[in-house]
């Protein structure tokens, strides 16, 4: 597996411990459900490109102690 798909399956893996009922706005993309954000990850597509990058900053920011 390569480094891009495991980052895929980690964020997808955070997404699905997500409340099924809960939406998230991103930007000018709307509300997306886990769902749809899974989705859109799968398919590496603009918005699941978007939700990878929002998804490793928190990580990174999550590793230095910036977020408790």
């Amino acid at each position: 597996m390569d480094k891009n798909a495991e980052i895929r399956e980690l964020v997808m893996a955070r997404l699905s411990t997500f409340p099924s009922n809960k939406k998230i706005c991103i930007g000018n993309y709307g509300e997306l459900t886990r769902e749809d954000m899974i989705k859109h990850v799968s398919k590496e597509d603009e918005i699941g490109k978007k939700i990878i990058e929002i998804e490793l900053a928190y990580l990174r920011a999550l590793k230095q102690g910036i977020v408790a």
